[in-house]
């Protein structure tokens, strides 16, 4: 890792876990419910042993996160164990008596023997067995879930599912598991998350149980396949210069390195051996959206760099090497034939691996990202980012205006609109047309999640018409589904102003301020800098940011016009020369530049 470092510490049985994790951009909002959510996915799962019920995994912020956000110093993470209570004695740092009860029989297939010679701790494996553990992952899953928080901020998601169990299969991924594939790897995990296998259908899930419940009948471990997904990752990311910044080289390592995992494939690796070159790579296409891929067999690489599709990683974990019914092993201490040690072990964790392999996988990404855009904070990421998102395409697509209301999103907007020659859509009014009430009649009769099931509707519509200038209602930025079809469909410009600025404009606007609900009965410039608190982490994601105090409208059409010229990438420029694929956008820009 270049950019984005981290280190864990802490025994199984040990007081805590530890980790560090330094490179974090600055002004990324993290908070311990981010983490601990994670944490929780990763306890869960059929087939988990004892271990789960007494921990209950939360994450302690120890340092480099101040008031919600991060602070760009070196984050520092805490997970207590809870059954060291348990083991104070036999675990204790301090001087003392040897265990009573030592480890000399090593596991078939564990770091005991290994480790054993390496460290000189023949007399007792648990010096070694205490750090192989898995335990160790439930740190890594924390740092990962940092990660995560940092990549989801700039529009890229992780998520995995479980593929096989043993010699049970999963079916076929249906139609809106592929979506999910292809859109939403985020979603696509929460899904799996609903079963206790995380299959992503019940059939495959009830396979899952049943072979898990054989293992269990034999006193035996199972393993099995994840598939772990990134959606939203842009061109770019990795190098094919040197073979140690290649991505995919780096994502192998990352998979590896998560204990019982065997075997790593990116794309359709194992089946593409066995294929012609013909059958196995995708084939590059040129439509109105730009470069694009009919299929994603390589699994979003290409010579170790990004390529814009989705990642696909599938990991191969071994069954665990605590076997209940016990391998035959050689006591150390006598070296006589004896049966292997056993300690608390699961019968199968492989829905829990998904999970970790969520983590090293975020950890990997997040690192390739800040290593190609550079910057140490998340303001001087959000320009550098959006180019890379739009670098395929061969027009820039819509322009989403976001903001309070009141920071100019519906008169600025139009502005825009105008001097691109492009539509103009204000989505408030758009829901208003369609209702026929306003706002906040929809509101009062039919209840905010109505109004934001009509706005999710809106905004699908809105985004398959000619390009166009799209403001956004003030609470759209609160969807995660909203971000993901902003991004996906263009590039993002956020106004504001003060609050005081904000109840200026609104109080002698045509509709006031009681005919807001959000604003009904309140102070208004008390409320909106409430808003402004609570929606500010969201804001702040726009790829362009203008500050509206002070200016006219025509002033700030022509500053969002430029700021936004300076997203467009060599192929949008490429074809704006050739005129392909541009139609009323390219003319309206055109007559601007003749104007100047």
């Amino acid at each position: 890792m270049s950019r984005l470092r981290y280190l864990t510490a802490g025994e199984s049985h040990g007081p805590a876990l530890l980790g560090i994790l330094e490179g974090l951009p600055s002004g990324l909002p993290l908070e311990s419910k981010d983490i601990d959510f994670d944490l929780a996915r990763r306890q869960r799962g059929y087939g988990r042993g004892g271990r789960m019920k007494i921990e209950q995994d939360q994450a302690e912020i120890l340092s480099g996160v101040r008031f919600g956000f991060t602070l760009g110093s070196p984050l520092g993470l805490l997970i207590r164990n809870r059954d060291f209570a348990n083991w104070q004695t036999r675990m204790q740092a301090a001087p003392g008596v040897p265990d009573p009860h030592p480890v000399t029989i090593p596991r078939p297939g564990h770091a005991d023997l290994a480790g054993g010679l390496k460290y000189g701790h023949l007399e007792d494996l648990r010096n070694v067995l205490e750090r192989a553990s898995a335990r160790e992952t439930a740190i890594r899953v924390a740092l990962g879930a940092a990660a995560r928080t940092l990549l989801k901020d700039l529009g890229i998601q992780v998520g995995s599912f479980v593929t096989a169990i043993g010699d049970a299969d999963a079916d076929p991924p249906d139609e809106s598991a592929r979506r999910l594939q292809g859109e939403d790897a985020e979603g696509l995990a929460l899904r799996a998350d609903q079963s206790e296998t995380r299959a992503l259908d019940e059939r495959s899930s009830r396979r899952f149980v049943e072979a898990i419940q054989r293992a269990q009948q034999r006193r035996d471990t199972l393993g099995g396949v994840v598939e772990v997904v990134a959606t939203g990752v842009p061109v770019g990311l990795g190098s094919h210069v040197q073979w140690d910044r290649k991505l995919d080289g780096r994502i192998a390592q990352a998979m590896m390195s998560i204990p019982a995992i065997k075997a790593v494939e990116l794309g359709d690796g194992w089946a593409g051996a066995h294929r012609y070159g013909s059958q196995v790579h995708d084939a590059i296409e040129f439509g109105p959206r730009g470069l694009s891929r009919g299929s994603n067999r390589a699994g979003g690489l290409e010579g170790g760099v990004t390529n814009g599709e989705p990642l696909v990683v599938r990991a191969a974990m071994k069954p665990l090497s605590t076997v209940p019914s016990a391998l035959p092993s050689i006591d150390l201490g006598t070296l006589q034939v004896a049966p292997a040690h056993v300690e608390r072990t699961d019968t199968c964790a492989v829905p829990a691996a998904g999970v970790v392999a969520e983590a090293v996988l975020a950890l990997c990404l997040a690192d390739a990202l800040l290593e190609t855009l550079g910057g140490d904070s998340m303001a001087s990421l959000r320009l550098p980012m959006a180019r890379l998102r739009l670098s395929t395409r061969a027009r820039p697509g819509h322009l989403f205006v976001i903001g309070p209301m009141g920071s100019g999103k519906s008169t600025v907007g139009a502005g825009v609109a105008l001097r691109l020659g492009q539509p103009f859509t204000d989505l408030d009014q758009l829901i208003e047309g369609r209702v026929g009430a306003s706002v906040t009649e929809i509101f009062t009769s039919r209840g905010e999640p109505e109004f934001r099931r009509l706005e999710a509707e809106a905004l699908s519509d809105a985004v398959q018409k000619e390009p166009a200038v799209i403001a956004m209602g003030g609470g759209a930025v609160l969807s995660e589904a909203a971000w993901r079809v902003m991004r996906r469909h263009g590039a993002i410009v956020a106004l504001n102003a003060s609050a005081e600025e904000l109840a200026r404009r609104l109080l002698r606007s045509e509709r006031g301020v009681q005919q807001r609900p959000l604003l009904t009965g309140a102070d208004p410039t008390e409320r909106l800098r409430q808003l402004a608190q609570e929606r500010q982490r969201y804001y702040a994601r726009a790829d362009l940011s203008l500050n509206t105090e002070g200016l006219s409208v025509d002033e700030a059409a022509a500053l969002v016009l430029g700021m936004s010229r300076s997203l467009e990438g060599a192929l949008s420029r490429r074809a704006r020369e050739m005129g392909i694929g541009q139609g009323s956008e390219a003319r309206g820009l055109a007559d601007q530049e003749g104007e100047e």
